[in-house]
């Protein structure tokens, strides 16, 4: 394959970028990299990346050379991954990085970098095709901004603040909460003072988000010997869908377990089918069990959520509705839609 070919597979899924790290990868060296951008058709777009002039430039692209150009290992941080997860208050005119200590000492004039020490492999997903921290991993970025006994009353309320908004979008999970101040506590984090006396007035289940019929759910698969389940992971791809009730460990499939106080009305199933469009969309098949099966037909819920992880298996990117799903059809996403 001719040089440039292998710098446009590249830039096809990097809003028309091509990284300097990303020379070994495709079998080139820098020879190739000063050559393309003495065409005319490469320009520089930082220190260590250049894009398609054919490319517009757009927001995403920009975002994705300031991460590029302190690569590797860098993903949005703090305020930038919150703006970029949707939520409100935050902006991208100036790009926070994070990068692992240890990895490099590069500089880049597109973002802001710091070095962190505390990276997980689970504190980083990939949103419209940038990776960033999750929701959860930039608010406590945020907390350590008030860790100063000085402002721990303005920490209470911003952060607090945050972590409700968050939880409203589906971003985070107060069982998620609960498991980072346990682990982050342990490693010394900044903000642990505030992140704890915060999670002490959102326990686990506290909210619709997180009902008893998640419980209940997990009680009727364990009871029937049938492959558990992990509670409340965000699911990413390349557009924002948030957390879901439960993910496979092994499959793309995702469990959905809905109230019928919170789930039928005209605007509930609207919003619902959005989601698991999206949720479509992003690879997964889709399992939606119904609150009435739970306490009435729990064979029903083993047998639905078996047919679920067959068609996973197979291939098919549907919707599976437990027997007491009370929308009329035709339903978005099931497998005898036409």
């Amino acid at each position: 394959m001719h040089w440039e070919a292998r710098f446009q597979s590249v830039s096809a899924t990097h809003e028309g970028l091509v990284a300097r790290f990303h020379l070994p990868e495709i079998g080139l060296d820098s020879r190739h990299w000063w050559r393309a951008i003495r065409t005319g058709r490469w320009l520089p777009a930082g220190d260590r990346v250049i894009r398609a002039a054919a490319a517009p430039p757009t927001e995403t692209q920009r975002v994705l050379a300031a991460i590029l150009d302190a690569s590797p290992g860098a993903v949005l941080h703090a305020g930038s991954a919150l703006a970029w997860l949707g939520m409100t208050g935050f902006g991208l005119a100036t790009v926070l990085v994070a990068r692992p200590r240890g990895l490099s000492s590069a500089t880049t004039p597109l973002a802001r970098v710091h070095r962190v020490r505390d990276l997980r492999p689970h504190d980083v997903i990939v949103v419209n095709g940038v990776a960033t921290e999750t929701a959860l991993r930039a608010i406590w970025a945020e907390a350590a901004r008030y860790a100063g006994p000085a402002r721990h009353e303005i920490g209470i309320k911003r952060i607090g603040t945050l972590l409700d908004q968050a939880h409203r979008l589906r971003l985070v999970s107060w069982g998620g909460l609960h498991e980072s101040v346990d682990d982050l506590r342990q490693r010394g984090r900044s903000g642990t003072v505030i992140m704890r006396e915060l999670a002490g007035h959102r326990p686990p289940g506290s909210s619709p988000t997180e009902s008893g019929l998640e419980t209940r759910f997990e009680d009727v698969l364990q009871q029937a010997g049938a492959d558990p389940l992990r509670r409340q992971r965000p699911v990413g791809g390349r557009e924002p869908i948030g957390r879901c009730d439960f993910t496979d460990e092994d499959l793309p499939l995702v469990v959905e377990v809905n109230s019928l106080r919170f789930h039928t009305t005209p605007t509930d199933r609207a919003a619902d089918e959005r989601r698991y469009q999206a949720l479509i969309d992003a690879g997964f098949t889709v399992c939606v069990i119904w609150e009435p099966d739970l306490w009435t037909r729990t064979r029903a819920v083993v047998a639905t959520l078996a047919d679920a992880r067959r068609r996973c298996r197979s291939g098919q990117r549907v919707v599976v509705h437990s027997p007491g799903c009370p929308w009329p059809p035709p339903l978005l996403g099931t497998p005898t839609c036409p």
